[in-house]
C-alpha cells in the first residue's frame, strides 16, 4: 500500500521538479508548503481523470480483443461474507459479476461466514435464485482463512478466482481471465493489474510487473486478481494456516513459488480495491494483525526453502517500520571475491578495459567459481553489508548473474537505480533524477526487485557469467561504465536474472552515463534492438523515455 506521505514525495517530484527551484529563496517556506499542498491535491484530480479516460479508450479496444464466450466450467468466482461486509458494496460486487455471467458459464460460491445481519441474509437468500450462485454456510465466522477454505473446498472451476465482497470487477474480468488461460495453456497461476476505488472513481491503477520471485519476497504486489489452479492449491495446503489470517493472496503465491512454480501476468486492470476506513486498500492498520501475517509468510518460504537457520525477517531499514520487510543473511558461505577498484575520471583511458578485466577474473579464480565486486573508486558506499547483500539474493535466487543498486549524486538525485533495456534508446534508467528521498513507483526504489540491467558503479557478478559475457562477442569498444547493459542484455538472452537492490546504495561525484561514448550507444542498439523494448519489468502502458518515465501513454 501506498502511504500518503509516499504519494506526496512522488507527487512533489514529478509536478513541483521546476517550481521548488523557482520558489526557494522568493516565496517563504510556510507559503511554499500551502503552494505544494495546493498543487498535490489538483494532481490528484488531474491524475484520476487522466486514468479514467485511459481506462475508458482501453475497455472499449477490449470488446474486441476479448470477445470469446467463457468457457463452462472454467472458473469459480470465490467471495466470503461476513456482518463487517458494508451490504451497498455487496449488491455493486454481484452486479459486476451478473452483468458479464449472463450465459452462467461461471460459477460464484459465496460462502455466508457467520452473519446475522438480517437485511445480508436476506441478500444472500436473493443471489439463490441465480443457478450458478452456491451460498454456502460456515455456522460461525472462521475468519478469512477459513471462509476461503471453505471457499476453494466447494469450489468445482477449475481455476479459483478470490474477491472480496467489498470489490469490484471490471465488466469484462472473467473474459479476459478466460482468453489468458487459453493463451499461456492454463498455466498453474495468473495474476492481473488492479486499482483503487473511491466511491465510484478509479485512482490508483498498479500497472506491475511479470512475475518477479525477488519482488515478490519483498512486497504481496500480486494481490488481485489472482486466479489459481484449484487442485494444486488444494495439493499445497492453501489457506489452512490462520497465522497468515491478513495475507492469504500472498501466503498462497509464496506457496506456489517455494513448490517451484512460475506465476504468469496477465496486463490488464481487471479488479478495483475499494477503499474505505475498514478496508487495507485504504490502511493497512485497519487490520492490526497484517505485520504478524506477513512475517509468517515470509518464515514459512525460509522454512519450506530449509533457509530458516541461514535467515531472519526483519523490517526492511528502508521503510521506517511499515509492513515491509527484509530477509536479513545471518549466516551462509563465503563466496570467493575479487573487488575491483574502477577509474572515476570522465574519460575512458581511466576505465579499466574489458580484456584487461577478463583477464584478471581469469587469474584469480582459474575456473572455479567466485564474485567480482565493482566498485567506483569515488563511490561513497551507505552500507557496510551490501556484499551480503548481495550473495543472499544470489542464494535465494540462484539463475542471479549481477547485482547492482542506487547511486545518486551529491544533490541527492538518483543517476541510476535498475536499467531498462530499450529505454531512451537503448538502456535507460526510468527514476533516474528523482530525488533520493522518493521511494518510487508503489515504492520499488526501496526494495529488491529484478530489473533489465544495473549500474558496475556498484555491482557484483558471477565470475563465469562475466568471462561467458566477454567470450560471447561483446565488440572492443564495449566498456565497463556500459558493461551493465551488455551484461543485461546478455542475461536476458541466455535465461538469467540480474537484481536491484536498494541495499546497495551509494553517493558518487561522476555521472558515469555520461561516459558512454555515442559509438558505444549506437553499436549496442545495433547489436540488441532486437530485445528492445524489455517490458518484463516496467509496464507497457509507460513511456519509454525519460520525460514519459511511468507515465500512461495511449492504449
Amino acid at each position: 500500500m501506498i502511504s500518503p506521505r509516499t504519494i506526496a514525495l512522488s507527487l512533489e517530484y514529478h509536478l513541483l521538479k521546476k517550481e521548488r527551484a523557482l520558489l526557494r529563496g522568493v516565496v517563504p517556506a510556510g507559503l511554499q508548503s500551502y503552494l505544494r499542498r495546493r498543487a498535490r491535491a489538483k494532481y490528484l484530480v488531474w491524475e484520476a481523470r487522466a486514468y479514467n479516460a485511459w481506462m475508458s479508450e482501453r475497455l472499449i479496444q477490449r470488446r474486441l480483443e476479448y470477445a470469446a464466450p467463457i468457457e463452462a466450467g472454467l472458473l469459480s468466482v470465490v467471495t466470503p461474507v461476513w456482518d463487517g461486509t458494508p451490504l451497498k458494496y455487496l449488491r455493486v460486487l454481484a452486479e459486476s459479476i451478473i452483468a458479464q455471467n449472463e450465459d452462467g458459464h461461471c460459477e460464484w460460491v459465496v460462502v455466508d461466514n457467520g452473519c446475522r445481519k438480517t437485511e445480508l441474509l436476506a441478500y444472500l437468500t436473493a443471489l439463490r435464485k441465480y443457478r450458478w450462485v452456491a451460498v454456502h454456510e460456515a455456522g460461525e465466522n472462521a475468519g478469512i482463512i477459513g471462509g476461503l477454505r471453505l471457499c476453494l473446498e466447494r469450489a468445482k472451476g477449475r481455476y479459483l478466482l478470490p474477491v472480496d465482497s467489498d470489490d469490484w470487477l471490471y465488466p469484462d474480468c472473467l473474459r479476459v481471465v478466460n482468453r489468458w488461460l487459453r493463451k499461456t495453456g492454463f498455466a498453474p497461476l495468473l495474476y492481473t493489474d488492479e486499482d483503487k476505488l473511491i466511491g465510484t472513481r478509479a485512482v490508483q491503477p498498479y500497472f506491475k510487473p511479470d512475475f518477479d520471485p525477488v519482488l515478490l519476497l519483498n512486497s504481496a504486489y500480486i494481490a488481485h486478481l489472482g486466479v489459481i489452479d484449484r487442485e494444486l492449491a488444494l495439493k499445497l495446503g492453501a489457506y489452512s494456516d490462520k497465522s497468515t489470517e491478513g495475507s492469504p493472496d500472498w501466503d498462497l503465491f509464496v506457496r506456489f513459488l517455494a513448490a517451484g512454480h512460475t506465476a504468469v501476468h496477465i496486463p490488464e486492470v481487471v479488479y478495483s480495491w475499494r477503499m474505505h476506513p475498514e478496508s487495507t486498500a485504504d490502511d493497512a492498520l485497519s487490520k492490526p494483525y497484517i505485520h504478524a501475517s506477513q512475517k509468517a509468510v515470509l518464515q514459512r518460504y525460509l522454512n519450506l526453502r530449509g533457509m530458516a537457520d541461514d535467515y531472519a525477517v526483519e523490517y526492511s531499514p528502508l521503510l521506517n517500520g511499515t509492513a515491509d520487510w527484509w530477509l536479513y543473511r545471518r549466516q551462509g558461505q563465503t563466496w570467493p571475491t575479487l573487488k575491483v577498484l574502477l577509474g572515476a575520471a570522465a574519460d575512458y583511458g581511466d576505465c579499466l578495459p574489458l580484456p584487461v578485466l577478463d583477464e584478471m577474473v581469469g587469474r584469480q579464480f582459474a575456473g572455479t567459481e567466485g564474485l567480482v565486486c565493482l566498485i567506483s573508486k569515488d563511490l561513497q558506499i551507505d552500507r557496510p553489508d551490501w556484499l551480503d547483500d548481495a550473495m543472499a539474493l544470489m542464494e535465494r535466487h540462484p539463475d542471479t548473474v549481477m547485482v547492482g543498486g542506487c547511486i545518486r549524486n551529491k544533490n541527492g538525485s538518483i543517476l541510476s537505480a535498475g536499467y531498462v533495456l530499450g529505454f531512451d534508446g537503448d538502456c535507460g534508467c526510468p527514476d533516474r533524477g528523482r530525488p533520493a528521498i522518493d521511494p518510487g513507483y508503489f515504492t520499488q526504489l526501496r526494495k529488491q526487485r529484478s530489473v533489465s540491467a544495473v549500474s558496475t558503479e556498484l555491482a557484483v557478478i558471477r565470475a563465469s557469467f562475466l568471462r561467458e559475457l566477454v567470450a560471447s562477442g561483446v565488440p572492443s569498444l564495449a566498456s565497463v561504465p556500459f558493461l551493465g547493459a551488455w551484461a543485461g542484455a546478455y542475461a536476458l538472452r541466455t535465461g538469467k536474472r540480474v537484481v536491484y537492490s536498494p541495499f546497495m546504495s551509494g553517493v558518487s561525484g561522476l555521472d558515469w552515463d555520461a561516459l558512454i561514448k555515442p559509438q558505444e550507444r549506437e553499436a549496442f542498439r545495433n547489436a540488441n534492438g532486437d530485445i528492445f523494448p524489455d517490458r518484463r519489468f516496467y509496464p507497457g502502458s509507460f513511456g519509454l523515455t525519460t520525460e514519459e518515465a511511468y507515465r500512461l501513454i495511449p492504449p
